[in-house]
């Protein structure tokens, strides 16, 4: 399999930047792999990844922020970027590097191959919007080298393409037609018409992603490679860790496994379980999804939501009553309509 060879279509330095990465995660995972101080070159590796992240990312962010400062604080110096250049993909890419070096050190993974980790690592069909596919799934799919042709994969396949390319075309873009105007001019319109394109923003967005997600599914399968699905009716959930188990669940699952649970174990407070690491936790995946200030509130918003849900359950469990009534098939509707508007609102900071 050797899906990298994609990258020779694109740019020299991306090609570049993706290949170094590849072989300094790779190299780095050979030596977890072997050593007894997997702890030592784990934080060494992942800081490097990091590093590398935040200077292609979001060191202009960083230096419009000081630089907006420098009007309050005049001691701070001004900085200037020109032709700042953005990797393709550096976000899954660093995401799922990550996830290999530290499965690694989980011992979730046993051995290492680097051909099968480039060809994991650039993988065309997902390596611009995900989903972010984990080693252990996709290794034993390339195992042997070889996947033989079936007629079955282009039937699948384009069939999710097909229904792909309609959530994106045929919806998120008709509706982006009729709401981008408002968003232009906010002045021109009142705050009933704004929360309707709200409204038709949660949609925009979820037929966008998911959208997405459809056709890089179904582009992989036309290689004969099983991706793991993204997003399961989100929108139909009745709280907000449900929503999250139904949107991106890819990246989901990924905040879950590396950040939430990692920091959940630091310390046994409830104070710092039920409030800390959610908001934390949704913070970081606010602010991986672009250079912006609106996108750590997102974040932040989704962390808030998540933590008032865990001290809700943290009485249902204490309360037959309050078991009773959220257990009320009347109730579930209800629920549904209430997460839905908590997202919603969410998706100001995200326009």
């Amino acid at each position: 399999m050797s899906s990298f060879l994609f990258l020779f279509f694109y740019d020299k330095s991306v090609i570049i930047i993706t290949i170094m990465l590849s072989i300094f995660t790779y190299l780095f995972g050979e030596i977890i792999l072997k050593s007894k101080k997997k702890e030592i070159y784990h934080i060494i590796s992942i800081s490097g990844l990091l590093l590398c992240l935040i200077y292609f990312k979001y060191a202009g962010l960083f230096v419009t922020t000081i630089n907006s400062m420098n009007e309050f604080i005049k001691l701070l110096p001004k900085f200037e970027i020109k032709n700042f250049l953005l990797p393709l993909g550096i976000s899954y890419i660093v995401l799922k590097h990550i996830s290999y070096l530290t499965d690694i050190k989980w011992g979730i993974i046993m051995k290492t191959n680097f051909i099968d980790f480039l060809s994991y690592s650039s993988l065309f069909t997902i390596f611009t919007a995900g989903p972010i596919e984990r080693y252990e799934r996709f290794e034993p799919q390339i195992e042997n080298k070889e996947i033989k042709f079936q007629w079955v994969y282009l039937n699948e396949g384009f069939q999710r393409i097909v229904f792909g390319l309609f959530k994106k075309f045929a919806l998120a873009d008709w509706i982006a037609y009729f709401i981008n105007p408002i968003w232009q001019n906010r002045q021109d319109y009142t705050i009933g018409i704004q929360a309707l394109a709200i409204l038709g923003f949660s949609f925009q967005i979820y037929f966008d992603f998911s959208g997405y997600s459809d056709i890089a599914i179904g582009s992989s399968r036309l290689f004969g490679l099983k991706i793991m699905e993204n997003f399961d009716y989100p929108y139909l959930k009745r709280n907000i860790s449900q929503f999250w188990r139904g949107w991106h669940i890819s990246l989901s699952d990924w905040i879950r496994d590396y950040i939430f649970m990692p920091l959940a174990k630091i310390s046994q407070n409830k104070v710092w379980f039920l409030f800390f690491v959610p908001v934390i936790s949704m913070g970081i995946c606010g602010i991986w999804h672009g250079a912006k200030w609106g996108f750590l509130l997102w974040g932040i918003w989704h962390g808030i939501g998540i933590s008032i849900y865990q001290v809700f359950l943290y009485f249902e469990k204490r309360n037959d009553k309050l078991k009773k009534i959220s257990g009320n098939i009347f109730v579930k509707p209800v629920s549904v309509a209430i997460t839905f508007i908590f997202i919603t609102i969410g998706w100001i900071w995200f326009i």
